[in-house]
């Protein structure tokens, strides 16, 4: 999957990353460093969700 770097996490679920390639997808989300305020879910880096916000 070359577009990994351009959508977010949302998108990815909705294609079902999580099940088909649960490596790539957990490469995305650990270690969480942002979090989306919008619908909550955690990412490695702040691109990987639509309203990043850092955890601290």
């Amino acid at each position: 999957m070359s577009d990994n770097n351009s959508k977010t996490l949302c998108a990815h679920v909705e294609e079902e990353l999580q099940v088909k390639d649960p490596k790539s997808y957990l490469a995305l989300i650990q270690p969480a460093t942002h979090y989306c305020q919008g619908c909550g879910r955690s990412a490695a880096k702040a691109e990987n969700v639509c309203k990043p916000k850092k955890i601290s």
